[in-house]
C-alpha cells in the first residue's frame, strides 16, 4: 500500500510538473490570451507551419519544437494508459465468467446476495453523504473560493482551477463534519468552463452564486469583521480556525505571476488577512503558495482534527517540502558527479593508451634493438643490431619528442655495441677461441 501511495505520488509531481512546462510554454509562445486550447496538453490553438504572422525566432522554433514532442508524448502516454485499462477489464470480464462457470447453484445465490448487500451499503451511504452535506449548508463552517480573477488567467488557467474545484468538494465528501462550500463570482468563462468539465456539478451541495462575497457576506461593518482572506502575503498567522468565522480563498491559478494580488484587494475592502502557519510545522522549498484544493482541503481537514502538523503532513504533497527538493538535488548532483567521473576515466585511459602506443614502444624497441647489439655471437648481428638500435633511437625521437630520453640510451647503446665490432675485428683469435 505505501509503495503504491508512492509511486501515485511521484506520478503526480511529475504530470504537474509536466502542465507548468507546458503551460509555460504556451505562454512564451503564444502569450497569455491568444492561441489558448479548450484542452490542456491538447495542442489546440497551436500556430500551423505556414500560419500568417511574425516569422519565429530560431529560440522560438526550438520551443514549438519542445512543446510539440511534449504533447505527441502526451497524447501517447493516454494511448497507453486506456489500451491498458481496456485489458485490464476484459481480463477481469473473463476471469469472473470463469469463475461464475464453475459455481454451484447454491454459491452463485451466496455471490448474488453479496452483491446485492454492497449494493444496499453503497446506497446508505450515498444517502448518509447527502444528509451531512445537507446538513452543512445550514451549520457548517463557511469556506468561500472567490472567483472573480478570470480577467488574471488564461483559458487553460481556468481549466485547472475548475479541476481544483472538483478536487476540493471530492475533499470535503472525504470528511465526517463537512464544511459549507460557497463560489462566488460564479460566472462568465468560470462557470460555462465548470458545467462543461464537471458532469453533475449542478447537484452539489454547494452554494454557488454570482455575486462577489463581498456583496453576499459584507454589506455590514460588523459582518465584514466575520470575514478572513487567506492569503500567504498576510502578516497575521493562524493559530487556529474560528468556525463563526467565514474563511476565503482567492481562486485564481496564476503560476505565483501576482504576488500580494489577493492581498492587496482584501485590504482595499476593508477585510483582514491571515496566512495558514505552514512555517511552523513544514518547511517548504519555496514560497507558501498553495493550490485551491489543497488550502480548501487543509481547512477541511483541521475542522475534522484540530491539528495542524497532522493535517499539513497528510495534505502537503512532497514537491513543496525543503526536504524533498533537497532529496532531488543531491541526487542530481550524485549523478553529475557520477558522470563527470565517467567522462575523467576515459579520458585518463585515452591518454594512458596513448602513451603506451607511442612512447612506450619505441622505447622498448630501441632498447630491445640496442640490447639486440651487445651480443658477442657473431660481429655481423652485432653490427645489425647497432644499426637497428640506432634507427629505432632517431624514430622514437623524430616521433614522439617524450620519448627523448629512451632515444638517448638506445644512441649509447648502439656505440657501445659498434665499440665491441671494432674489439672483435682486432682480436679475432680470442673471438674464435
Amino acid at each position: 500500500m505505501a509503495d503504491t501511495e508512492a509511486t501515485n505520488t511521484v506520478a503526480g509531481d511529475v504530470e504537474a510538473a509536466e502542465e507548468a512546462e507546458l503551460a509555460e510554454l504556451e505562454a512564451q509562445l503564444y502569450g497569455g490570451d491568444e492561441g489558448g486550447s479548450d484542452d490542456p496538453g491538447s495542442g489546440a490553438g497551436v500556430q500551423e507551419v505556414g500560419a500568417a504572422g511574425p516569422p519565429m525566432t530560431k529560440s522560438q522554433m526550438k520551443k514549438k519544437a519542445r512543446l510539440g514532442r511534449m504533447l505527441a508524448k502526451r497524447q501517447e502516454q493516454r494511448q497507453r494508459e486506456k489500451a491498458a485499462k481496456a485489458t485490464k477489464r476484459a481480463e477481469a470480464k473473463e476471469r469472473k465468467a470463469a469463475e461464475f462457470a464453475t459455481m454451484t447453484d447454491e454459491q452463485k445465490k451466496t455471490m448474488r446476495e453479496e452483491k446485492q448487500a454492497k449494493l444496499n451499503a453503497h446506497k446508505e451511504a450515498e444517502k448518509a453523504l447527502k444528509e451531512r452535506l445537507k446538513a452543512s449548508l445550514e451549520s457548517g463552517p463557511k469556506v468561500v473560493i472567490d472567483l472573480d480573477w478570470e480577467d488574471k488567467m488564461t483559458e487553460n488557467d481556468i481549466r485547472h482551477l475548475v479541476q481544483q474545484l472538483s478536487f476540493s468538494y471530492s475533499a470535503n465528501k472525504q470528511v465526517e463534519k463537512p464544511v459549507h462550500m460557497m463560489l462566488t463570482s460564479f460566472k462568465g468563462a468560470v462557470a460555462d468552463t465548470a458545467n462543461k468539465m464537471i458532469s453533475g456539478m449542478e447537484n452539489w451541495s454547494i452554494t454557488r452564486t454570482p455575486q462577489h462575497y463581498s456583496e453576499l457576506l459584507g454589506g455590514t461593518e460588523e459582518s465584514r469583521g466575520q470575514l478572513v482572506y487567506l492569503t500567504a502575503d498576510s502578516n497575521t498567522e493562524l493559530e487556529e480556525l474560528d468556525p463563526a468565522k467565514t474563511y476565503i480563498i482567492g481562486g485564481i491559478v496564476d503560476h505565483n505571476r501576482y504576488k500580494g494580488l489577493c492581498e492587496g484587494s482584501a485590504r482595499a475592502a476593508g477585510i483582514a488577512t491571515a496566512r495558514l502557519p505552514i512555517a511552523k510545522h513544514i518547511q517548504l522549498a519555496s514560497r507558501a503558495v498553495l493550490t485551491v484544493n489543497h488550502v480548501f482541503q487543509i481547512l477541511v481537514e483541521w475542522y475534522a482534527r484540530r491539528d495542524w502538523a497532522a493535517v499539513l503532513d497528510a495534505v502537503l504533497p512532497m514537491r513543496k517540502r525543503a526536504e524533498y527538493a533537497q532529496q532531488v538535488k543531491d541526487e542530481q548532483q550524485r549523478k553529475d558527479k557520477a558522470g563527470d567521473k565517467g567522462t575523467g576515466r576515459g579520458a585518463h585511459s585515452k591518454d594512458k593508451g596513448g602513451a603506451a602506443s607511442g612512447e612506450q614502444p619505441a622505447a622498448n624497441a630501441a632498447a630491445e634493438e640496442g640490447a639486440a647489439g651487445t651480443t658477442t655471437e657473431s660481429a655481423g648481428a652485432a653490427e645489425a643490431g647497432a644499426e637497428n638500435g640506432g634507427a629505432a633511437a632517431g624514430g622514437a625521437a623524430d616521433a614522439v619528442p617524450v620519448a627523448a630520453e629512451a632515444g638517448e640510451d638506445g644512441k649509447n647503446e648502439g656505440e657501445e655495441a659498434r665499440g665491441l665490432k671494432r674489439k672483435a675485428e682486432a682480436e679475432p683469435a680470442l673471438t674464435e677461441g
